[in-house]
Parts: C-alpha cells; structure tokens; sequence
C-alpha cells in the first residue's frame, strides 16, 4: 500500500512543485516529504490536522530559542523540521481534496512561525553580541518579511477580485514568473545562512556574519518584493471598481 500510494504521491508532486518553481532548499524539502505523505495518508491524518501540529512544532522551536538558550541548535533543526512537514500537509491536500480554508490557516500559521522565529533569532543573537545595532538591523528586516507577507496576499486578493469584476485572467502571484529565481536564491541564502548558525555558534564573529547575510537577503528580498508589486499593482489594478 505505501509504494502504491508513493507513486501517486510522486507524479502529483513532480507537476506541482519542480526546481523550476521552487527554490533548491524547498525542492530537497518537498522530495523528502514525498517519502512521509504516504504514512499519513495511511494514518488518515487530514491536511488541516498536519498544518495545526506543525505550527505547534514551529512554536515549540520559538519556545526554545527565547527561554531554553542552551538547546538553540535543537530549535533550528526543529524548525527545518517545521518547514519539512509544512511540505507534508500540502502534498496530503493534492493527494486529497484541497480547501481555501486549509490554504488559509496554512498561509497564516506560516507567516506567525517565520515572523516569530526570526525575531527570536534576533533576540537571541542581541543576548549573545549585546549589539544593539545588530538587534536593531535584523528586527527592522523581520518587519519586512511581515510587510512582505502581507503584501503578497493583499495584491492576490485583490488581483483575483480585479479578475472577477473585469473579466480578466491576470495571475495574482506574479513572483512566481517575475526574476523568480532571483528571489529564490535570495530564499536559499536565508534558509541555508539559518542552518549555517548551528555550526557558527561557537565562535561569535562567524555567528554575526551568518545573522548579516540571513538578515540582509531578508531585507533585499521583501524591500524588492514590495517595490515590483506596487510596480505591477500600476498595471494590473488601473481598473475601476465596480
């Protein structure tokens, strides 16, 4: 039953989430959550159920990191872990019957753990440097991963409803065909910066340039990212509404 289930798993997966649509951290991710898809599908765990235990998963990892200082290390992999199954809930939901309301909670609980989590980090490194400076910098940058968030999904929603009263087939999330791969090593270099902190943690000076490049790419790719959808938003949004 499982390798029965792993095929159909796989050419559902192959269609929808490729390296040409992902970035390389994501794409290893969502391969090895191929392999752990059938077992909760065989479990009958339902997508939304996966996405609740996840996030409490991604807050025991933030838990960690602010109270629990000497298991830092632990509460990083735990969030590679986190981001590994919020790969898992969407492979059960095309394998199953997808729901706007599992699209939803899933994109929120998302945008709660990444925003918590690198303001943790920040705190955590503020505890360990004393730099305000650098607290200052990598919590003004996890802002913008916050603004960024929520500009995504502001400028698809309303593209969607510009499409709906104005009979238009506009696509709403236009980083995924705009310098995507742009943005995508700039997400490689964050996830891949965020695992470099387990092996940098011993020495300082190593441990403040991997919090400069996670934070920097964060703060490049969101200011970016906020610049192209008002530019895009000019052209796709000049209708009227109805």
């Amino acid at each position: 039953m499982y390798f029965k289930i792993l095929r159909k798993v796989n050419s559902i997966n192959n269609k929808a989430r490729s390296i040409s649509n992902l970035c390389i951290v994501d794409f290893i991710l969502s391969k090895f959550s191929i392999i752990l898809t059938p077992i909760f599908l065989i479990l009958k765990f339902k997508p939304n159920v996966i996405t609740i235990l996840n996030f409490i998963l991604g807050i025991f990892s933030i838990y960690l990191i602010n109270f629990k200082y000497e298991y830092f290390q632990y509460a990083v992999l735990i969030f590679f872990l986190f981001m590994l199954f919020d790969n898992v809930d969407g492979s059960v939901a095309r394998y199953e019957k997808k729901t706007f309301f599992g699209k939803f909670i899933d994109a929120l609980f998302d945008a709660i753990i990444y925003g918590l989590f690198f303001i943790s980090i920040a705190l955590y490194a503020f505890i360990l440097t004393e730099n305000i400076h650098l607290l200052m910098f990598c919590l003004f940058s996890s802002a913008l991963l916050l603004v960024d968030v929520l500009t995504l999904d502001k400028f698809a929603a309303l593209v969607r409803w510009s499409n709906e009263q104005n009979k238009k087939k506009l696509k709403p999330y236009i980083r995924k065909t705009k310098f995507f791969r742009f943005f995508a090593s700039l997400r490689d270099i964050t996830f891949l910066g965020t695992l470099s902190l387990i092996f940098t943690i011993e020495n300082l000076e190593y441990f403040k340039i991997s919090l400069i490049i996670i934070y920097f790419s964060l703060m490049i790719s969101s200011i970016l990212n906020v610049i192209m959808h008002i530019f895009y938003a000019r052209e796709y949004l000049r209708f009227e509404k109805k």
